[in-house]
């Protein structure tokens, strides 16, 4: 699908004051006010991002968990840690776990089989905790909907302790205590955390309480050998990675890049990454190995590697995961291919959202269809299958959509749903489907106007071939972690020409330009689909990076867009 190109030069009186104040180049300079970066403290906080800038855990209402918490570890009850099936989910899980076994807890976990049991709390799961002798249930990654659950929870004599992050019901579980950023009168300023994240603030909230009561009877825990999982689950998740997300991402990834987490490494190896992480590798490498396992099996393997203290056995579940992920592709292309077939011959896409329903679609992989579909025809998409109880799914959402918010003008069609602005997973009776389809195509139409089905490409900073340098790449790298809310900077450059085009891999466009006396490689996953032809004038919107091939390292373009030239 073409998108619209949006570039808007940056005001030139603030990008001179930034040269001026900081000494920056005009790339730098440019990129940071485009992203509304401008004051000293703003400029500071971004470019020099540390764990000291962190907001002080009171601020997320965590006193009467971490009381209770430390009860029971002073009275040797067992605690049990559930979580989710995705990353996130299955990171926190980790966190927590092995923060417990450091402090001496009785500490045990539970993760839900994605196929039998579906996602967050439910009763029998429960009673299964209490019989293997639980006390304290703290949820990662979920609970903010299990009302009737909670409910269980305090008939069977557990104490719940909620900590999620997806958007708050209006009703609220009756638990013993929940944390979550986003529930109604929070005035923590960490909206975006992940699950992990939350996770993450309980422990420092937790570790300081345990200090204050004189637990510790050798050496306290040292919180930051656990950002490399609060990196992992945080980038895999989505999150934004802005504010706080950002620090923990940023010292997440330098404490990934030498783990020396023995499951962290053996994913690594299998992944083919080694030496320096940054955020897109564990974006595209390390999170869907960990996903898949819970997609297809059993999300417990992933937490049994990031525990594991064992080369061998994490050696031999990496491969388990690996094997997972490479199933899961497959499955994902059938899928893919099947949904689009069937939006094209039975025309879905003259509608302004897409529904999908076929009973044999795997419910591992819906959501990640329903993104491709996002990615093909730029609708909100919800991708659903069938289980035992009726029918379930992934939504997926384009900019200016919040679904959850168009979920709930539906809810009387729906048994379950919950989520994200962007994500979202739900579940129905089948005989409620034709309804759902029509109240939710009106929930789209009435929040979006006819621009808002165009997908932008928002452009960055203009460049000429002069600027494509070895410091360009330098200051690029110094703005990492990328991922939403902080985008790679995409430049602009005008008029090259076409030397050579073809298409790579059956998908994937490979070109070599010439701009004045100087060419670039550049390479567009995905976009084999629109190849120029040679001796073409285009303009390229891209990234430049490092590419590396049989000892030789040169500059590459990767390519986001391209268009012919107007010059």
């Amino acid at each position: 699908m073409q998108k619209r190109w949006v570039y808007t030069p940056p005001d030139p009186g603030r990008v001179a004051l930034l040269r001026e104040r900081h000494g920056f180049s005009f790339f730098l300079s440019q990129w940071l006010v485009q992203r509304n970066i401008f004051e000293p403290a703003q400029v500071e906080q971004f470019l020099q991002p540390s764990l000291t800038q962190l907001p002080e855990p009171q601020l997320l209402g965590l006193e009467k968990a971490v009381a209770r918490i430390v009860r029971a570890l002073r009275e040797r009850e067992k605690i049990f840690i559930y979580g989710d099936y995705d990353v996130d989910g299955t990171t926190a899980t980790a966190l927590l776990v092995e923060f417990f076994q450091d402090v001496g807890a009785a500490i045990d976990y539970y993760i839900p089989h994605r196929l039998r049991e579906g996602y967050s709390l439910n009763a029998e799961a429960l009673r299964r905790i209490r019989e293997r002798g639980g006390k304290v249930v703290i949820t990662v990654d979920n609970g903010i909907s299990a009302v009737s659950e909670a409910e269980v929870a305090r008939e069977l004599g557990l104490d719940l302790i909620i900590t999620d992050h997806h958007e708050a019901p209006p009703q609220l579980p009756a638990a013993y205590a929940v944390i979550n950023p986003k529930q109604k009168g929070e005035c923590f300023p960490g909206k975006e955390l992940a699950g992990v994240g939350v996770a993450f603030y309980l422990l420092i909230a937790l570790r300081a309480a345990l200090r204050s009561a004189g637990i510790f009877s050798g050496t306290e825990p040292n919180l930051r050998q656990f950002l490399d999982l609060v990196a992992v689950g945080t980038i895999a998740d989505m999150a934004p990675l802005t504010g706080i997300n950002r620090i923990l991402v940023k010292e997440g990834l330098k404490v990934l890049s030498r783990t020396g987490r023995p499951g962290l490494k053996a994913l690594k190896e299998v992944s083919g990454l080694d030496g320096e992480t940054a955020s897109d590798q564990v974006a595209f490498r390390l999170g869907p190995r960990i996903n898949a396992v819970g997609r297809l099996d059993d999300a417990a393997f992933g937490v049994k590697l990031l525990l594991s203290r064992d080369a061998a056995e994490a050696k031999e579940l990496a491969r388990r995961l690996d094997a997972a992920n490479a199933e899961r592709q497959a499955l994902e292309e059938e899928i893919s291919r099947q949904a689009l077939a069937k939006i094209e011959s039975e025309r879905l896409a003259e509608n302004r959202s897409l529904i999908l329903y076929q009973k044999d679609w795997h419910p591992g992989v819906v959501g990640i269809v329903a993104s491709r579909l996002v990615e093909r025809h730029y609708l909100p998409s919800i991708v659903l299958t069938r289980d035992r109880d009726g029918l379930k799914g992934s939504a997926r959402s384009i900019r200016g959509l919040n679904l959850v918010e168009a979920l709930r003008d539906c809810a009387e069609h729906l048994t379950k749903f919950g989520g994200h602005f962007y994500a979202a997973g739900l579940s129905l009776p089948e005989e409620k489907l034709a309804g759902f389809r029509k109240a939710f195509d009106r929930a789209v139409r009435s929040r979006l106007g006819e621009a808002d089905f165009a997908p932008s490409l928002r452009l960055d900073v203009e460049s000429d071939s002069a600027g494509i340098d070895s410091a360009l790449l330098a200051e690029i790298e110094s703005l990492e972690p990328f991922g939403l809310g902080n985008p790679s900077p995409l430049l602009l450059m005008r008029d090259l020409q076409v030397k050579e085009s073809r298409v790579v891999g059956e998908k994937h466009l490979k070109l070599r330009v010439a701009a004045g006396c100087r060419e670039f490689g550049a390479i567009g996953f995905r976009l084999g689909a629109k190849v120029p032809p040679p001796q073409s004038r285009i303009d390229l919107a891209f990234l430049p990076e490092w590419n590396e091939w049989n000892g030789n390292k040169s500059i590459q373009l990767r390519l986001i867009d391209w268009r012919e030239s107007s010059s």
